[in-house]
């Protein structure tokens, strides 16, 4: 049984875990609702672009479309950085959680489990039978591929493959923005 200054060691580990989790999720939620409204906004200017016959109000319209791409693509490089940092923080305490269990009893690793559960959900199983031998103690490197620091299987998807989308979505809505445009100064009134 761990003595009562382990405990206040693996607490104090997992306040730290918790907060800057806590702030990882706030800085996606943030990132995902102002792509939200820009991406509704773009949309909105792209349907304006569409619908003016005239070349000049056409032209205007693909402009603030075209700004406002920039605009949201600045943030979201920002916001990434941020994402990013904030990802290492948490696999940072993620790993001094388990580095701090390796204490413990094999059958009190709680977090160790919990995070070696996770890997055998995603990867195969004969490459993770080393994980589920919890009576020897991990090392290092063991704890970093555990905690997948870098981009693990959620990360890949939020803080790259989203990244990427968004951007992809903009350089399309500014493509038939701006490709409409010179389509209505060139078409045969």
């Amino acid at each position: 049984m761990p003595d009562n200054k382990q405990n206040a060691h693996m607490y104090y580990l997992l306040g730290f875990a918790e907060l800057n989790d806590s702030l990882l999720q706030a800085y996606r939620n943030l990132h995902l609702t102002l792509q939200s409204i820009f991406m509704v906004l773009g949309a909105g200017l792209l349907v304006a672009v569409l619908h003016f016959n005239e070349a000049l109000r056409s032209t205007l319209a693909a402009c603030v479309l075209v700004a406002l791409g920039i605009i949201s693509t600045y943030i979201l490089f920002k916001i990434r950085g941020i994402i990013i940092a904030r990802g290492k923080d948490v696999s940072y305490w993620h790993c001094e959680l388990i580095k701090a269990e390796q204490g413990l009893p094999p059958d009190r690793r709680y977090f160790t489990q919990f995070k070696i559960y996770q890997k055998l959900q995603r990867s195969k199983a004969e490459y993770l039978r080393q994980w589920t031998q919890l009576a020897k103690g991990l090392t290092d490197e063991e704890i970093r591929l555990l905690v997948e620091t870098g981009l693990g299987h959620t990360r890949k998807i939020l803080d790259k493959w989203l990244f990427i989308a968004i951007v992809v979505i903009w350089l399309l809505l500014a493509i038939i923005g701006i490709g409409y445009t010179i389509y209505t100064y060139v078409r045969v009134p």
